[in-house]
């Protein structure tokens, strides 16, 4: 291929253009393989989920269903580890002994919620602060066993082999979900009752407007602009709704929440929320009426309605009828 055209470039040496061609060319391959080699980078950060980082080796073991410690007194404690959900977790590219310690073979405390809560807080040091200040922290140090931790909101079946990154559409933690993770256990009657926690908190946010439209919106995050359990109650941070410190604690608190969405909500916007309670003559009684008198507008126009249409038809087919 002709690199020069000579009436151009007539006056240049033929050494020159051999040293310019020579350049062009090595550039070219240069360019070339930083094409090749950021394909390949790509091509392996894809296909990353087939190959969990496994340093020690440990699944050479532990991807053995039947692999379980056998306790002291009977039972046992299955050591089996799902090498697939492992390769598509959030911590895939880190080893095991990361959190694993003091493995292998040697198990200096057991595993526990706390010290579960702990290890992840090794490396996840601000969100574990929040989560020690908070309602369930507080109760975690109690040595209470119902409280959430970490894998208990970002874990589907609670394991930390399990979690994936909150921003995938399927994570329990990501926006359009965190509902019904949380429903796990405020929609546990009996759990709940137990805590004198008598509101149907995930059935009442269905109900509301704000659950409808994130149940109806889209999934992309940009879509999800409306509140839902974090939003008002937060997250790692959550408070008692009967504490003052929490952002529902009091009217005060409340509206300066609702105004992080509606902008210019004061505390008469706030105080006409009804939260998660259910309305009734004894707890809301305007609220419990107003819409029971709108429910029987409702029948009364349908059927007000339905009887002017059927007259309609009738006269309609009497008149049809009287001319033939």
């Amino acid at each position: 291929m002709k690199l020069w055209n000579n009436n151009i470039y007539g006056s240049i040496s033929w050494a020159l253009k051999r040293k310019v061609t020579t350049k062009i060319l090595r550039t070219s391959f240069l360019v070339l393989i930083i094409l090749i080699l950021g394909i390949a980078t790509v091509v392996a950060l894809d296909s990353d989920k087939a190959n969990a980082l496994d340093e020690s080796d440990c699944l050479s073991c532990h991807s053995d269903p039947m692999l379980a410690k056998p306790i002291v007194g009977g039972g046992s404690i299955p050591l089996y580890v799902d090498g697939d959900e492992q390769s598509a977790s959030a911590h895939r590219y880190i080893d095991c002994t990361t959190c694993h310690t003091t493995e292998p073979h040697s198990v200096e405390t057991p595993l526990t919620k706390a010290s579960l809560a702990e290890k992840c807080g090794s490396c996840h040091q601000y969100q574990y602060k929040l989560h020690l200040d908070s309602v369930h922290g507080e109760q975690l140090a109690l040595g209470n066993p119902d409280v959430a931790t970490c894998v208990d909101c970002h874990s589907e079946n609670r394991s930390p082999h399990s979690i994936i990154r909150v921003l995938e559409h399927n994570a329990t933690a990501y926006k359009k979900n965190i509902a019904a993770t949380c429903a796990v256990c405020h929609g546990d009657g009996e759990l709940m009752a137990s805590y004198d926690i008598t509101e149907k908190v995930y059935e009442s946010y269905m109900r509301d407007f704000h659950g409808k439209a994130m149940e109806l919106g889209g999934t992309e995050l940009s879509q999800l602009n409306k509140a839902t359990c974090t939003n008002c109650h937060g997250a790692h941070n959550i408070k008692s709704v009967n504490s003052e410190d929490s952002p529902v604690g009091t009217l005060e608190h409340l509206a300066a929440t609702c105004e992080g969405c509606h902008e210019g909500a004061g505390e008469e916007f706030a105080s006409g929320f009804l939260g998660h309670k259910q309305t009734s003559a004894s707890t809301v009684p305007v609220a419990y009426y107003v819409e029971k008198f709108f429910i029987i507008m409702v029948w009364v126009i349908g059927v007000i309605a339905i009887g002017l249409v059927a007259l309609a038809a009738i006269r309609y087919a009497s008149q049809h009828r009287w001319k033939e």
